[in-house]
């Protein structure tokens, strides 16, 4: 079988680039990507996600061979809502507008990282693992690769309205339009947890918040394994937004968005089936 390795490099030498031109694309070192096509390298989410956008593929395309050929993996039997079928949930157009994007874009990057996560999903199944959200990784690194993959579904399917950052750096999202020159910083938090980072930054901000649900749906008083939006919100934070902490014995400064601010933010996705709270009232 066709490795990794050879895959990006194939797919990069049909797009006519170097080595260089692309890791300056993906926002990567030129080393890395030599290591990454010499095979030479353990390839993160995150790396996976920046090569794709850079290659203008999808994630899947360089980690499933087989999806070349139209085919979809079922990695779970939980029936995914369909781009379109996720509208209903979306809310504050206008919100969303303001910040540059569409509903029709923000359901499509769910989609995007669910596409992607069922698919490594089903490798982990396949190899006797644990999914994503079953124990292969902590919470707090699952949260973090949740929020690459929606990161690169929002650039994917901005229509050339935003493109990723380098890794680690901020705002996650820079923009093609002056209209939207601040960029979009993406936060991640599981259930009612809420979204944090390691610093308090002034930006625009684009939060989501999932559930662990089982292969029979969501259950309140059972965590599952499989990843499920149940919350966006999206808006404008100052510094003053965040509660900043740096305990001893901590992996270091951690800024957490403060709950009133994260309730001032316009609520742009909401899925009620899925949500943990017994009664939310978080409506804007």
């Amino acid at each position: 079988m066709e490795t990794l390795a050879a895959r990006v490099r194939a797919c990069r030498r049909a797009l006519g680039l170097t080595q260089e031109e692309l890791a300056d694309r993906a926002g990567l070192n030129s080393r890395h990507v030599q290591k990454v096509e010499a095979g030479e390298l353990n390839v993160t989410i995150s790396t996976l996600s920046a090569l794709a956008l850079a290659l203008g593929v999808n994630i899947t395309d360089l980690i499933e061979p087989h999806l070349l050929s139209g085919s979809r993996p079922q990695a779970t039997s939980l029936p995914r809502l369909s781009p379109t079928e996720m509208l209903p949930c979306c809310r504050n157009t206008e919100g969303l507008n303001s910040i540059g994007l569409t509903p029709e874009r923000l359901c499509h990057a769910i989609f995007h990282a669910y596409t992607v996560i069922d698919s490594i999903d089903s490798r982990l199944l396949e190899g006797g693992l644990e999914r994503l959200g079953g124990g292969t990784v902590e919470l707090a690194n699952l949260s973090s690769i949740v929020g690459n993959l929606l990161g690169a579904g929002v650039a994917l399917h901005s229509g050339g309205q935003f493109v990723r950052n380098g890794p680690h750096k901020f705002p996650d999202l820079l923009s093609t339009n002056s209209d939207f020159a601040s960029g979009i910083e993406i936060k991640v938090a599981i259930e009612t947890n809420v979204p944090k980072g390691h610093l308090a930054k002034a930006g625009t901000y684009l939060t989501f918040r999932y559930v662990l649900v089982t292969t029979s749906g969501f259950d309140r008083s059972h965590r599952g394994d499989i990843v499920s939006i149940w919350e966006a919100r999206c808006g404008r934070l100052s510094e003053s937004d965040f509660s900043v902490s740096n305990t001893a014995g901590d992996s270091g400064k951690t800024a957490v968005i403060k709950s009133e601010a994260l309730r001032r933010m316009n609520l742009v996705y909401f899925d009620q089936a899925l949500c943990p709270y017994k009664r939310y009232v978080y409506f804007n």
